[in-house]
């Protein structure tokens, strides 16, 4: 394998993310105070936009879980990336609610191809050619988009109206998509053979519906930061106007975060490295609700864009690994609980910001469920220890 053929292919599956979760899905959040101040949305229907957003990326990995033919898989990937960007542009073509909500159900479809079949194809592709199967570099996306994002809603922001500012940020896509798709490499040529041997587990094991529990958890601590971030920024006086800046600082520390975590679980096994991304998540929530200084929330920014990338990174990773055959698969079992997290949280949180005019008790709640996650991910590894007799995924 060339390095040359290498880098490009980690380079279209990185642009990929850029589009169909930093595009469809981050757009969103700088653009919360535009929709709310425009056409006047209140918080509830902004959250339920964007739970209608992650319906549709549950769906789509309901749906990953039933495919099986590579083929298919490339295709939907594909048809994925340019749904990213009709769907994102349309969303500036009309004022109707309902619509919005068909189109941000739509965004998370493609969400689900990038991310889910993305990760998937990408891994497949990794081992076929003898490559490391980690994904930090896969992931670092996630940050970019944030970057991109961010940077673009501050330019944006004065010069053109709300509905301009959809069709610009679908634009941007449009222009990553063409080294997307040129540089894609040739996915149907990595299918790997079925093994005779057991997995290391099994897909619908005890451990794996317990690790999804703890997923679900860190769903919840990620899209609660994910969505409201600019809106809790903009919604105070000393931080007004700099909602954006906060949404870059977070995306700047997720971008090379990946990596880190990648190097820090090899060196020190990778339930220690969860253990510590879940907490500093957490952590990052705690300093939302304690101190509402300039400083202490982009620190909170920085620490919640480190941690969560971390956590799905690892947590992805660690299951194609078990499952090489077919990677995409229990990627979007486990996703299947993070989706869920990220339909019932915006909802709630957004509910509780309308009837008491502030984000607190909805943090609160927020921090909560990220400690049961930090128990529930301890009891996981111990129910996977048992069902294996060693900590087999400690330090893969």
């Amino acid at each position: 394998m060339k390095p040359m053929e290498t880098i490009k292919a980690l380079v279209a599956s990185v642009i990929a993310v850029v589009i169909t979760v930093g595009v469809a899905r981050f757009s969103y959040t700088p653009m919360i105070p535009e929709m709310v101040e425009a056409p006047g949305l209140s918080k509830s229907v902004v959250g339920m936009l964007a739970t209608v957003n992650y319906a549709g990326y549950l769906s789509g990995a309901l749906l990953i879980t039933r495919i099986s033919d590579l083929g298919l898989k490339v295709r939907l990937y594909q048809v994925g990336l340019v749904v990213a960007v009709v769907s994102t542009v349309l969303m500036g073509y009309t004022t109707e609610v309902w619509l919005w909500f068909v189109l941000r159900f739509i965004s998370g479809l493609s969400t689900s191809a990038g991310m889910l079949l993305g990760a998937g194809l990408l891994m497949s592709w990794l081992i076929k050619n003898n490559q490391k199967s980690e994904l930090g570099v896969f992931f670092s996306g996630i940050g970019l988009g944030i970057v991109l994002t961010a940077i673009v809603a501050e330019l944006i922001k004065d010069p053109f109206s709300w509905d301009q500012q959809w069709v610009i940020y679908g634009l941007v896509a449009l222009v990553l998509l063409i080294p997307a798709w040129l540089w894609m490499p040739d996915y149907r040529a990595c299918a790997l053979p079925r093994t005779a041997g057991k997995s290391v587990g099994d897909e619908r094991s005890r451990f794996i519906r317990i690790l999804q529990l703890a997923y679900f958890c860190a769903g919840v601590g990620y899209v609660v930061t994910a969505t409201f971030l600019v809106a809790i920024a903009e919604s105070m006086p000393q931080l007004r106007g700099q909602g954006w800046l906060i949404w870059l600082i977070a995306g700047l520390a997720a971008t090379p975060a990946c990596w880190l975590w990648d190097v820090f679980s090899r060196r020190w096994g990778q339930w220690l490295a969860l253990y510590l991304a879940y907490t500093l998540n957490a952590v990052s929530i705690l300093m939302l609700i304690v101190n509402t200084g300039m400083v202490s929330v982009m620190l909170s920014a920085m620490i919640y864009g480190a941690s969560f990338i971390g956590i799905v990174s690892m947590m992805l990773a660690m299951v194609g690994r078990v499952f090489p055959e077919n990677p995409s698969r229990p990627m979007s079992r486990l996703t299947f609980s993070y989706g869920i997290a990220q339909m019932l949280a915006p909802a709630v949180v957004g509910y509780l910001a309308d009837v008491e005019g502030n984000y607190t008790n909805g943090l609160w709640l927020t921090l909560i469920v990220m400690a049961l996650g930090v128990v529930v991910l301890h009891l996981a590894r111990k129910t996977q220890q048992r069902e294996h007799g060693a900590p087999a995924l400690a330090r893969e």
